[in-house]
């Protein structure tokens, strides 16, 4: 039974070889984090240019989502364990989205343990964004250790910004609910289901969203992980996507970890827009994403990491991201 409580660690709550994302929301260690994420365009040749005028209007062609990926982001995290079992977290992220936007986000968690199988969390999100708008985002979580080999999380959010996000479509109130179900099935597998719930009501939009994450994760003899993942999204506005990856966590050596990621992603949207001035979810959008990180540690209190992402999708946008970061902790 040891061994199955290691592999649980190890492939599905914590532990080096996780897939990439991983949730630190419950992990009760003294730490201060720091991330720097930068991205540029190799080839953006979508939307097309103003060709010509027509009446006396300028023809237009809305941009698609991807000119809102950050192209620069630094954040610092700062976490500290009260008590031994409790822990309060604070970050602070700065986002430079595109050319003259710019938006902060302070969020502030505290994290209590309520027993030797009950955690629970609550904070709140401020986001204060340069097109003169601010949001509040607070929410509660749980965590539950329903059995030796079974773990339940839950949280729920809300979402809440005023009429002054004119470029975002004005107010929005939305109600964010997550359930993830983490499973061992042997000695060496875990399972992994996830489900998201998204209740969105604004001026210039009201929609319901789901979304189903499934993630198989297998560890080797070999010192190695491998984790697949499925996930489908689909909304009342008209979006659906489906978007299947896989993940290689190996061990270079005792401190050394490297992982590949391979994402392919398809939907269909009918051009649709979510609110945002001249933004559109492109229908039929096609991409693939391929991304390499390599994690070392030095002694146990320090451990640095960088990535590098490339992004090649059917509208004509070919992106790389490249991400540094360095953890502490004492």
């Amino acid at each position: 039974m040891r061994y199955a409580h290691q592999i649980v660690a190890l492939i599905a709550v914590s532990g080096t070889l996780l897939a990439q994302g991983y949730d630190d929301t419950f992990e009760m260690k003294n730490k201060v984090k720091l991330e720097y994420q930068y991205s540029d365009y190799f080839r953006y040749e979508y939307p097309e240019p103003v060709l010509f005028y027509y009446g006396v209007s300028d023809y237009r062609q809305d941009q698609p989502y991807i000119a809102n990926f950050p192209e620069h982001r630094s954040l610092v995290k700062f976490t500290r364990t009260i008590a031994g079992a409790n822990a309060f977290s604070g970050k602070y992220q700065y986002s430079l989205l595109r050319k003259g936007v710019v938006s902060n986000l302070f969020d502030g968690k505290f994290t209590a343990t309520l027993s030797k199988d009950l955690i629970m969390v609550a904070g709140c999100q401020l986001i204060d964004d340069s097109r003169d708008f601010s949001a509040w985002q607070p929410g509660v979580g749980i965590r539950l250790q329903m059995g030796p080999l079974t773990i339940l999380q839950a949280d729920i959010q809300y979402y809440m910004r005023g009429k002054e996000a004119v470029a975002l479509g004005g107010a929005l109130n939305s109600l964010n609910l997550q359930m993830k179900l983490r499973q061992v099935l042997t000695m060496s597998t875990a399972v992994m289901l996830e489900y998201v719930y998204y209740d969105a009501d604004g001026d210039s939009l009201t929609f319901t969203s789901s979304t189903w994450s499934l993630w198989l994760s297998q560890f080797l003899p070999t010192q190695t992980a491998l984790h697949l993942n499925l996930r489908y999204y689909g909304n009342s506005a008209g979006i659906w996507s489906l978007a299947p990856s896989l993940e290689i966590a190996q061990y270079l050596t005792w401190a050394t970890v490297l992982r590949l990621k391979y994402r392919y992603y398809t939907n269909s949207s009918d051009n649709v827009s979510l609110g945002e001035s001249d933004i559109i979810i492109p229908d039929n959008l096609r991409s693939n994403a391929v991304s390499l990180q390599c994690n070392h540690e030095f002694g146990s209190g320090l451990e640095i990491y960088g990535k590098y992402r490339y992004y090649l999708s059917n509208k004509d946008v070919e992106m790389n991201t490249l991400l540094a970061g360095v953890v502490y902790t004492f």
